[in-house]
């Protein structure tokens, strides 16, 4: 996936970021929970990254008669960041500054720096989903300024959740009970958020994941049973977006 219109996607330091992002996503599930909680963040934020990049690239190749499924996509992308962040500030930054005061200051700062026009993009999904009306270049025009600032931030926020740094001052069992709890944060509609997670996560990183592979973290049957046949089939119609390059590119969208 590559061109002239995924220049923003494939600039030297947006790359960089994903590079360092990949770095932490390991294939295997660290044993302590100290390097669970950056390691499980890691992968998140290639979800982010992948379903971010996935959702420009279709932005002018959905079929014609396809645009609220694509719409719906590129609105759960879009969301999925903004309550990963609504989830960090509510359950995982102020357990970790009651402990280290000041910590995740630059975490919020960043999150700042580009709240209010990750909120102008959501909104300007909804009006297209609800009026049928969307404009490719009013859409990536919006998303272009802030995928490095994004980008940046998620790479950047994973070494202030190094294991070694966190264990100066916690303990192994109340990192996991910190894990859990920012986990346990962002939650939402099991049929929508658990096939976009299995779905987006193992396009994620240029390597084939093995069957079992231990993200996202739950047991085996969710993962290969409930979400993959059970919860998929409810929007089953968003899922093709997630699938570059593994299939033909859709036919270009017409013009609306």
């Amino acid at each position: 996936m590559s061109g002239q219109n995924m220049k923003t996607f494939e600039s030297p330091e947006v790359l960089k970021y994903v590079e360092s992002i990949r770095a932490a996503a390991t294939p295997e599930r660290p044993a302590l929970a100290s390097d669970r909680g950056r390691w499980a963040m890691a992968w998140l934020h290639l979800v982010i990254w992948n379903s971010w990049k996935s959702s420009y690239f279709y932005a002018d190749k959905f079929p014609e008669d396809d645009l609220q499924n694509y719409l719906e996509y590129a609105l759960l992308s879009a969301t999925f960041l903004a309550e990963h962040h609504d989830a960090e500030e509510s359950a995982l930054f102020p357990a970790l500054e009651k402990k280290i005061p000041g910590s995740m200051e630059q975490n919020e700062a960043q999150h700042q720096s580009f709240l209010k026009p990750l909120e102008e993009l959501i909104e300007y999904i909804s009006l297209a989903k609800a009026e049928g009306k969307f404009d490719v270049a009013t859409y990536r025009g919006k998303v272009d300024p802030i995928v490095a600032p994004i980008m940046q931030h998620l790479a950047e926020e994973l070494d202030s959740l190094e294991g070694s740094k966190l264990l100066e001052h916690f303990s192994e069992s109340e990192l996991d009970a910190i894990n859990k709890a920012t986990h346990k944060a962002q939650q939402g509609d099991t049929h929508k958020m658990l096939p976009f997670v299995l779905r987006t996560y193992h396009i994620s990183c240029l390597m084939n994941l093995p069957p079992g592979s231990p993200f996202p973290p739950a047991p085996g049957f969710v993962k290969t049973l409930l979400g993959p046949w059970v919860f998929y089939w409810k929007y089953s119609q968003l899922w093709k977006y997630t699938t570059y390059p593994m299939k033909p590119v859709l036919t270009a969208a017409p013009q609306l």
